[in-house]
């Protein structure tokens, strides 16, 4: 992910539970990543997750991970994805 401004990060909240995000660690990327080409990845809505992506953002609370693909974070709440806390 080209780096994201730290302005853009104060402005930018979680659409479910409207806490700061910020870039996901890159183990944690790496640990989802593996999962989807296993179709073991599902997003909020149960769906599995099928386009690859190379990072990430996380709300504070650890519990949403939201895919950047492409240099644009998706932050639709039904795309999110559920971090084990």
């Amino acid at each position: 992910m080209t780096a994201m401004p730290s302005w853009v990060l104060d402005l930018i909240r979680c659409p479910i539970t409207l806490e700061k995000l910020e870039i996901a660690p890159a183990d944690l990327v790496e640990q989802l990543r593996v999962l989807v080409p296993e179709g073991r990845l599902t997003n909020r809505m149960g769906t599995n997750v099928t386009e690859d992506f190379q990072s990430g953002l996380l709300n504070e609370s650890k519990s949403w991970f939201y895919p950047v693909i492409d240099d644009i974070p998706t932050l639709v709440p039904d795309e999110a994805i559920a971090c084990e806390s």
